[in-house]
């Protein structure tokens, strides 16, 4: 784009000339059949008052024969009458032609014919026109009436010829300028098709070129663009399975390790594994969960739930670490009659809620935290809205950094990440989850005085579900479980945390040997790695599937990934596996997928994880 410089000035330059091209044709053409039709209309009016002579003319002449043979007759007194009118008409058209104005319109012909000093026909008809009133004056007697009469017949029938002589050069004028005006109005057209051709040739076509090469460029860059995205979110997919083996390896061998006998020092020591291998877990999912917005297959299950009951859980997640710091953590609801039961996206509303209280805790060293939960009031007709506001006493915001705080990898000062640490996606996560909620989400804050989120989004009201308490019990499954997983330190964790729910375990090391342990060990349930060696669990599953001799065909076979979008959720359903995990595996995750196929089995809500 940068090589078609392409803006709105440029097109509107390039526009401005082709319409001033296209606009002085127009009006070159206007002018040129304004021309012709003058001459035409000029050359009609000389010919009609010519025309109007001669029928005088005529007329006076048969009423001057009929004065002189009978002027006391009745018809006589007729032939005065059209001499009247017939003089009347004569002499109109006679002023009209005299002016000189009009006399200059006259074909050449017709103007040497009524400008002659001999016998000139002008003036010849002002002395018919004489004789006419004396032949009409009833005071004359009638032998000056007949002589009167008689003389301006004869001069009548003399000038006849002499005008008709002009009405034919007026008529041959006339054509001519008709012709000509053909002649104008092709040379108008062509004119016109010059202009436009003109306009076409070095305005539009130049115009459209560039824009369809400016198309063209960003198509290709639009196309680029995707395959960059969709490369990123493959290479991310790809890392997150290969950092969260490892690391949740860790994870799982230290949940392992707490449940030995350690003395004090080394189980703070293994707490702190565990701390440190969670933060860099939530970094990971931080960094997923952006790209998957990014790319816009973010993905929200809407269902009821108690918002309420939401927010408290979420303050009691971060209770203990505010406790530690003296930091008193609430949570306040409004008044509502309409009750906090409400349908909506709980998982995105609780990944929102856990980055603004966790930003919260980790900003304020003193003083208190609240989270405020109200209605607000819908203008008429409007859905339900909610607005969550987290407020705290922490360090604030500086007004400078107000605008680039909810940027990615954006922090209010770059001292808070060595004080406080962090990457700068929470705030990001929560601006782009809130927009995918059809919410939006401001702060007000001021520096060393605190920060208040304001989250708003619309819900929809729901009835609230009675939920009866159930009493759990340890469970012990005694199941063969195989476990397919190429990972040495994810097959021990998974020994550890199935064996404590009874079952016996084995283990494949690739989608082959997967294969073949299913055919010969006879197992109650797989769990089937996605991605492994030499064959992956997608391919293990069909193979394992479609080999109807051996009982393992039936068996439920449960994929472990850490990827957890629907398309991969929709290929392992389509390879035949009956289950989806997705990595970390807690215990509590694992036990509940277990009681899904063997439901008459309870449970006791305790947490491991592997990967």
């Amino acid at each position: 784009m940068s090589k078609l410089r392409i803006t709105r000035r440029y097109l509107r330059w390039r526009s401005g000339i082709a319409l001033s091209i296209v606009l002085a044709a127009a009006i070159t053409a206007m002018w040129v059949a304004l021309i012709g039709r003058d001459t035409v209309a000029t050359r009609n009016q000389n010919t009609a008052s010519v025309d109007t002579l001669l029928l005088s003319l005529s007329e006076m002449s048969m009423a001057f024969q009929e004065l002189r043979m009978a002027p006391v007759s009745q018809r006589g007194k007729n032939s005065s009458a059209h001499v009247r009118r017939a003089a009347h008409a004569a002499e109109e058209a006679a002023e009209r032609i005299s002016q000189e104005r009009t006399l200059k319109t006259f074909s050449p012909e017709g103007q040497s014919i009524l400008r002659r000093d001999a016998m000139n026909p002008l003036l010849e008809l002002e002395d018919v026109l004489f004789l006419a009133e004396v032949a009409v004056d009833p005071r004359q007697n009638m032998t000056d009436v007949a002589r009167a009469a008689g003389m301006a017949g004869d001069l009548s029938m003399r000038l006849l010829p002499i005008f008709n002589r002009i009405k034919q050069a007026e008529r041959a004028a006339a054509q001519e300028a008709a012709d000509t005006q053909v002649a104008y109005g092709i040379f108008a057209l062509v004119i016109t098709m010059v202009g436009v051709g003109l306009a076409a040739r070095f305005v539009l076509l130049p115009m459209e070129r560039f824009v369809i090469r400016a198309q063209s460029e960003i198509e290709h860059n639009q196309r680029k663009a995707e395959a960059a995205s969709e490369a990123k979110s493959m290479f991310l997919a790809t890392m997150s399975h290969e950092i969260r083996t490892p690391l949740n390896g860790v994870l799982g061998l230290a949940d392992v390790l707490t449940g030995t006998p350690l003395d004090k020092e080394q189980g703070r020591m293994v707490a702190m594994i565990k701390s440190s291998g969670q933060a860099l877990l939530q970094l990971i999912n931080d960094v997923l969960d952006l790209a998957k917005i990014e790319a816009g297959k973010v993905e929200l299950s809407y269902e009821a739930f108690d918002v309420q009951a939401l927010c408290q859980e979420t303050a009691e997640l971060f209770s203990g670490q505010a406790a530690q710091k003296g930091v008193t953590l609430t949570v306040h609801a409004a008044p509502n009659e309409a009750g906090w039961f409400v349908h909506s996206a709980p998982q995105a509303l609780r990944q929102v809620l856990a980055n603004l209280v966790g930003n919260a805790v980790k900003f304020t060293e003193q003083g208190t935290i609240e989270l405020h939960l109200e209605d607000v009031a819908p203008s008429q007709g409007e859905e339900r809205r909610l607005r969550i506001a987290v407020k705290d006493d922490g360090i604030g915001i500086a007004p400078n950094a107000l605008e680039r705080i909810f940027d990615q990898f954006e922090q209010a000062d770059s001292s808070t990440t060595t004080q406080f640490g962090g990457t700068g996606l929470g705030l990001s996560i929560v601006q782009r989850m809130s927009e995918a909620l059809g919410g939006h989400v401001r702060v007000e804050s001021a520096l060393n005085e605190g920060s208040e989120f304001i989250l708003e989004l619309p819900v929809g009201t729901a009835q609230q579900e009675v939920v009866v308490p159930t009493q759990h019990e340890t469970v012990h499954f005694g199941k063969r479980v195989l476990v397919a997983d190429d990972n040495r330190v994810n097959q021990v964790v998974a020994r550890k945390i199935l064996e404590t729910l009874g079952c016996e375990v084995s283990f494949a090391a690739n989608g082959l040997e997967a294969v073949d342990r299913a055919a010969n060990w006879n197992p109650d349930l797989i769990l089937m790695d996605v991605r492994m060696p030499m064959m992956d669990g997608l391919q293990a599953t069909r193979a394992i599937r479609a080999d109807t001799r051996h009982k393992a065909a039936l068996v439920p076979i449960v994929g472990l990934s850490a990827n957890a979008q629907t398309e991969h959720r929709e290929a392992a359903s389509e390879a035949g596996m009956s289950g989806y995990v997705q990595k970390p595996v807690t215990r509590s995750a694992l036990k509940t997928e277990l009681l899904r196929h063997w439901p008459a089995v309870t449970h006791e809500q305790e947490d491991g994880a592997w990967a």
